[in-house]
């Protein structure tokens, strides 16, 4: 965008929150609404591996023990493997019960921001951008955070058994990452009685860089050719979606988090999408962005980790 066009939709966007019309002022705020909105879909790793669903106030469930808002969601019954019996017999007797678990709700705010509005006059940036942008970064780390630590509660302490498949699904392999070790990690997930593959595979981008290192005879001539001239874009190997993440924090060195598909995982519901709070007070300029939320896992079987070691 050049600089008279950016100074042009600063002086429109200045012009809205600066007018008493509170219908200006409305549109400001949507506009801004849109931009996050769509920034937001493209950037939160999470919400690629559980695709976010908007949900509605009759569809919330009330609960005895928490003024949150709250979404029950059945789980799939289980069921005792057929038997073969003889003539005249009949089966023995089992209740039917329907396991259950629920999704609550939280609202993530960014910091309320304030700026004279003075000193937007002779901005050459685009104002829109900026305020986004930082509200976007801010929202995002407390998401993915929030599902990462969920996760790692879990699956509890490497090379332990977790409690719920009575199976190993936090490991440490060694041998760095090779198309052996990255084979290994990707049994984790098929071992538990569940026996589910992983959908998704997260690791951070200096992990991906020992992908980067495989050569012809590990990934392929044109593949390995590619990587080389191009570096690693996001596809598919062995059947399984590499996301990348920059967030190293979350996801650390060597370490491959793996995801069910979502129908095996859990939940994610939107009650209130990303929106941004402006209010104008004299010549002070406050805005926020927040939303509410709520994730769950249901199924424990649908996640695994491997950590790699030399």
């Amino acid at each position: 965008m050049s600089t008279y066009s950016t100074k042009a939709v600063n002086q429109a966007f200045y012009d809205q929150i600066t007018s008493d019309d509170h219908g200006m002022q409305k549109n400001a705020q949507q506009a801004v609404n849109e931009f996050t909105r769509v920034k937001m879909r493209e950037d939160g790793f999470w919400r690629k591996i559980i695709p976010p669903v908007p949900i509605t106030n009759d569809e919330l469930d009330r609960q005895v023990d928490t003024d949150k808002n709250v979404k029950i969601v059945d789980k799939e019954p289980g069921s005792p493997a057929a038997v073969s019996i003889p003539y005249a017999t009949l089966p023995m007797n089992r209740y039917i019960r329907g396991p259950r678990y629920r999704v609550m709700f939280d609202r993530i705010v960014t910091p309320r921001f304030t700026k004279d509005i003075d000193e937007l006059r002779t901005w050459d940036m685009d104002i829109r951008q900026v305020l986004s942008d930082n509200a976007i970064k801010d929202m995002l780390a407390e998401e993915d955070g929030k599902a990462i630590r969920c996760v790692n509660t879990l699956l509890g302490t490497v090379n332990t058994q977790v409690p719920e498949t009575a199976t190993v699904q936090y490991k440490t392999i060694s041998g760095g990452i090779t198309r052996e070790t990255f084979n290994e990690a990707l049994k984790i997930m098929p071992s538990t009685p569940s026996h589910l593959e992983t959908s998704t595979l997260l690791m951070n981008n200096i992990t991906v860089k020992d992908l980067q290192k495989w050569g012809r005879d590990e990934i392929g001539g044109d593949l390995a050719e590619e990587i080389l001239l191009k570096g690693y874009s996001e596809s598919t190997f062995l059947n399984t979606r590499i996301l990348v993440t920059i967030k190293r924090d979350l996801v650390p060195d060597s370490t491959f988090f793996m995801f069910a598909e979502p129908k095996f995982l859990g939940k994610f519901f939107v009650l209130e999408d990303t929106t941004m709070a402006i209010e104008r007070k004299f010549y002070l300029l406050e805005f926020f962005a927040y939303e509410s939320i709520g994730s769950a896992i249901g199924n424990v079987a649908g996640l695994a980790r491997a950590d790699f070691t030399a």
